[in-house]
């Protein structure tokens, strides 16, 4: 799930897709759930420096998280901040051990995933409700995060279009009468988890009526969703295939899925009144779709530092 499952976790796909492939590429695009930004605001009381200081910047070994950071860092040199990218550090043990001892000052996350490391097993779903939960967890360990954005990259259940078309699917809960004669698609610890399928069934009544574990990246899962294979699938809210199969990702609104806004998080000595300015402005534009859109262009091959700084021009924040 999303950010959360270790390589390890990748399980192999039914033999007759492994044919198919999955080109490792963590790319993703549309929206999922509410897109309701942060308040443009730090996360402690007291007054940041006003200085523009300097930062190092983490990402995780994924193309979006590295996108995420050259996005913030080329924010941050347009306010005079001194920035050095250093990427693909690991997973979020590595990379929140780093940063809280001090070998980066910065890192984006998503904040349902962040909370859950920060605070296992909080109980918040929505956008606000896991932002502020995820402020208090980051103090406490001398953390702070800036406004997140109204991008998120979570867990999704999507279908084809034809499926929704034949179903009348626009939400989760409208799976409820059909998902018996339905086959859905996940890693396969979804299966178990309080909010996969457990989840399904407890807040919408959704039981399908047969499991098949998928890798939770690459090309498998959506290739399954696509040939009939499986007729749902979770698939993550930015990924590419969305928008370019004319998927539809159903809506979850009782969230059983936590939120997974793009944030970034700060070691909070490091923090500036500029960074937090300038994280705030790229924040404010970014959106699902947006998100999306340049994950396919990193997925196309593109460098995520130029897919980034060109993106950066176009929205007025970086020359």
């Amino acid at each position: 799930m999303n950010r959360i499952l270790s390589a390890a976790l990748v399980l192999t796909a039914l033999a007759a897709l492994a044919a198919c492939g999955a080109d490792g590429s963590s790319a993703r695009s549309a929206p999922a759930g509410p897109a309701s930004a942060a308040p443009p605001t730090t996360a402690d009381e007291a007054p940041l420096p006003r200085r523009p200081g300097s930062v190092t910047i983490g990402s995780a070994a994924f193309p979006e998280s590295e996108l995420l950071a050259h996005l913030y860092a080329g924010a941050m040199r347009a306010r005079g901040v001194t920035v050095r990218v250093h990427a693909d550090i690991g997973e979020r043990a590595a990379y929140l051990t780093a940063l809280q001892d001090g070998s980066i000052g910065a890192v984006p996350e998503y904040t349902g995933a962040a909370l859950d490391y920060l605070s296992p097993r909080d109980p918040a779903r929505a956008p606000s409700e896991v932002y502020g939960r995820l402020r208090q967890a980051a103090a406490a360990r001398g953390l702070a995060v800036t406004a997140y954005a109204p991008a998120q990259d979570a867990d999704t259940i999507t279908v084809t279009k034809a499926t929704a078309a034949r179903y009348h699917l626009r939400t989760i809960g409208d799976l409820r009468d059909v998902a018996g004669k339905l086959t859905l698609g996940a890693p396969a610890p979804l299966r178990t988890v309080s909010y996969g399928v457990p989840a399904l069934k407890r807040v919408y009544g959704v039981v399908f009526g047969r499991f098949v574990p998928l890798a939770p990246t690459g090309t498998i899962t959506q290739t399954a969703l696509r040939n009939g294979t499986v007729d749902a699938a979770d698939i993550f809210s930015t990924d590419p295939a969305i928008a370019r199969h004319g998927l539809v990702t159903l809506e979850d609104p009782e969230h059983i899925f936590a939120a997974q806004n793009v944030v970034p998080l700060f070691k909070r000595d490091v923090l500036t009144q500029p960074m937090a300015d300038a994280c705030d402005e790229v924040s404010a534009k970014l959106t699902t779709a947006v998100l999306g859109r340049l994950d396919a262009q990193v997925a196309d091959g593109t460098a995520p530092a130029t897919v980034a700084a060109r993106w950066l021009a176009s929205a007025g924040i970086a020359p």
